[in-house]
């Protein structure tokens, strides 16, 4: 499993499934045709209404 955390945030985040920000679970299929985990930690200095999608 792999954890994508923002930095600088208002808090500091955990790389586990209990971090204060609920982190999202996303299925990657990997190159073999596995399945792994991306968790997608969410900041809360509300960075997210300001930043366009890349």
């Amino acid at each position: 499993m792999l954890h994508v955390v923002p930095l600088g945030d208002a808090v500091e985040h955990t790389a586990d499934d209990d971090c204060v920000c609920g982190p999202t679970a996303k299925p990657i299929t990997r190159d073999d045709g596995s399945i792994g985990w991306l968790m997608i930690h969410h900041s809360l200095d509300g960075r997210e209404l300001t930043e366009d999608d890349q």
